[in-house]
């Protein structure tokens, strides 16, 4: 045993002590779970950052023998990487849940919270961890099913209720399609191990297809990402930042253990991600964009990042395939960072928007604004996770999208095939209108919230959150720029990952320059518009066109913000407005006017509404099978073992 697993040996055990001590301990319990979550934290990173580029594994073996499998953990770089990201993250999310769990006193069980929350560390550590099918299902189980507590935390609530029931269909579809994927994987190989397995061979293309489409729910990309904007919304901001920042990145590290460095790539599942990221990041950024709820949008955000991360994943694939190295390095870096970038960046957002919600009591848009003189901390951190998400240089969302527009260039000017060449130009065309969408998303978002007047008295009277909870995005917003800022050692260090890439050569970023051309024109702009002869420019009222003083609601607000392009994608999205205009003469002399604008998402309500309404409809009529008669369930028994021996004289 060497010393790196200790360090995750007690973390597991510290995670496990905090969930059951969460449920026994009755006088400062929840003291006892922050330090016993933060410390099995602090272990975890630490063990992370001691594995290096080792490989290690080491099994369980008596009592811990799940059934036909030990539990078996596979520690090495890729397992470092995501598992130091989920410390982190847990660590951000321990510390935050203390303060920020004052805001929803009396609507929470703590204990209940603090259980559930240790037993989803746990579970995703256990998944990053697992090099044999059994251990990675048990592990994927319990996270599952302890995150789908945590959006359901609100028993009262019908929508948390309905976000817990999609988030659960969501969760048992992948589950499914795993399983059977892994089944027939162990009747190929006739082993668990995940070393033993092959995952790209050709007589294996179902299964493999079997696991990727797991995979893709579990991550919420689209089609399958429905039960993010329920599920966020419905969650407590600690476990949304944890969801975001690290859950729909469990898929991704599964991709990249499976398909990626497997190292000999396929075609299919190439086409599959680059097919589904391009339309995911469209799609997302797209139904962002016309948002008025906060955690709702930046789970519509989650959706477009994880398409440029599968997007570059389907391009590694392809390059593998086509046996172009150093394109192949270039977007296996890209995945690694960006998800790595984005589980930063949406973790801090997440945050934020919990420091908003537990200061001013409200999510939505429309209830905000003028929170930088209100939160000026909290503004700061917003800013610069904004900044980050919208891919500006010197931070570190830039890094990512950069390594995967590089990435499309390179494949662009490739000897390769013209229609693939083509292709790239137009994903590169594609991203740069997301790209130039998602700014305006956060700039939309940041001055709404932020800037302007406050649009409710709750927003006039908000006042700056804790310290502690102004420290968590604070620290967070520094990894982002020192991310960005020292991205060179990290993409070096993430392409030694797979043992095909080490010796490759990647183009280098010059992150330093342009962050001195960026702090260069800040200054400049600074000395030339916002000081005029060593004195600040005086500040004069706006005209008001004879109307008196303006007033909160003549600002432009959220759905006036995204109205254009509501209205130019309004087939897509099924954006109408509805205007009610009232008084005794309203024609000349309206008293009362309101505008509200509808979205109705098209997937839902044509795609999975009907099929939901056929499986009712096929479960009414299957529940007569159910008849209360022992007699008859004796006779399934015997119809089920007669067509089991038919089939296997068959076979």
């Amino acid at each position: 045993m060497n010393f790196v697993t200790p360090l995750f040996l007690a973390a597991f055990m510290l995670l496990l002590a905090s969930a059951v001590l969460a449920i026994v301990t009755r006088k400062k319990f929840s003291l006892v779970c922050v330090a016993l979550t933060a410390l099995a934290c602090v272990f975890l990173i630490s063990g992370a950052l001691q594995i290096g580029r080792s490989d290690s594994l080491w099994k369980l073996s008596g009592p811990f023998y799940l059934g036909v499998a030990p539990l078996s953990f596979r520690f090495d770089a890729l397992s470092a990487v995501f598992s130091a990201l989920l410390g982190l993250i847990a660590l951000c999310a321990a510390l935050f849940s203390h303060a920020y769990l004052k805001h929803l006193s009396g609507r929470i069980n703590q204990k209940y919270y603090w259980c559930s929350l240790n037993l989803f560390v746990l579970g995703m550590l256990g998944v990053f961890l697992a090099a044999n099918a059994i251990t990675f299902l048990v592990s994927w189980e319990i996270m599952s099913l302890s995150s789908a507590a945590l959006v359901v935390w609100n028993f009262s609530e019908s929508k948390g209720q309905k976000a817990a029931l999609i988030y659960l269909g969501a969760t048992r579809l992948a589950t499914a399609f795993l399983s059977a994927g892994f089944l027939w994987f162990h009747h190929a190989f006739d082993s668990w191990d995940f070393a033993k397995w092959h995952f790209n061979q050709a007589d294996l293309l179902v299964p493999s297809m079997m696991v990727a489409l797991g995979l893709f729910i579990k991550s919420g990309i689209w089609p399958f990402h429905i039960w993010l904007p329920y599920a966020h919304p419905s969650a407590p901001s600690s476990v949304s930042a944890l969801m975001s920042g690290v859950m729909v990145k469990v898929a991704v590290y599964a991709l990249l253990r499976f398909f990626l460095i497997d190292g000999s790539g396929s075609i299919y599942l190439a086409w599959v991600c680059i097919a589904l990221g391009a339309i995911s990041s469209f799609w997302g950024v797209l139904f962002a964009f016309v948002q008025s709820d906060i955690k709702k949008l930046l789970a519509y955000s989650t959706v477009e990042n994880l398409g440029m991360i599968f997007l570059a994943a389907g391009i590694c694939l392809y390059a593998q395939v086509a046996q172009l190295k150093e394109i192949a390095a270039l977007a296996f870096v890209a995945v690694i960072f960006h998800s790595i970038n984005h589980g930063l960046f949406k973790s801090l957002l997440f945050f934020c928007a919990g420091a908003i919600d537990s200061a001013v009591h409200s999510r939505k848009l429309d209830s905000l604004g003028g929170l930088i003189n209100k939160m000026p901390a909290t503004t700061g951190s917003f800013l610069i996770g904004s900044t980050a998400a919208s891919a500006l240089p010197p931070l570190n969302g830039f890094v990512g999208k950069w390594l995967i527009y590089q990435s499309l260039f390179m494949l662009a000017a490739s000897e390769t095939e013209r229609a693939m060449n083509v292709l790239a130009m137009i994903l590169i065309g594609l991203l740069s209108f997301v790209g130039g969408l998602a700014l305006a998303v956060f700039a939309k978002m940041f001055a709404v919230v932020f800037l302007g007047r406050p649009r409710s008295p709750a927003a006039e009277n908000a006042s700056e959150c804790s310290k502690l909870m102004n420290a968590i995005p604070a620290a967070l917003a520094v990894l982002c720029l020192v991310c960005g800022c020292f991205a060179g050692p990290l993409i070096t260090y993430f392409c030694r990952m797979h043992p095909l890439y080490s010796a490759v050569s990647l183009p280098s970023l010059p992150i330093g320059q342009i962050a001195f051309l960026f702090l260069a024109f800040a200054i400049f702009f600074y000395l030339a518009f916002l000081r005029k002869n060593g004195e600040r420019i005086r500040y004069f009222s706006t005209w008001d066109c004879g109307y008196g003083s303006l007033l909160p609601k003549m600002q432009v607000n959220s759905q006036s913000f995204a109205h254009s392009v509501g209205t130019i994608f309004g087939h897509l999205l099924q954006y109408v407005t509805h205007f009610e205009i009232g008084g005794h003469d309203r024609r000349h002399f309206p008293e009362r006017i309101k505008a509200e604008t509808v979205m109705i998402s098209l997937l839902e309500s044509r795609i999975y509404g009907p099929a939901l309404a056929l499986v009712r409809l096929l479960n009414r009529h299957f529940s007569k099978l159910q008849a209360g008669s022992i007699h008859l369930y004796l006779l399934y028994v015997f119809l089920v073992l007669v067509a089991m021996i038919v089939i296997e004289v068959l076979a």
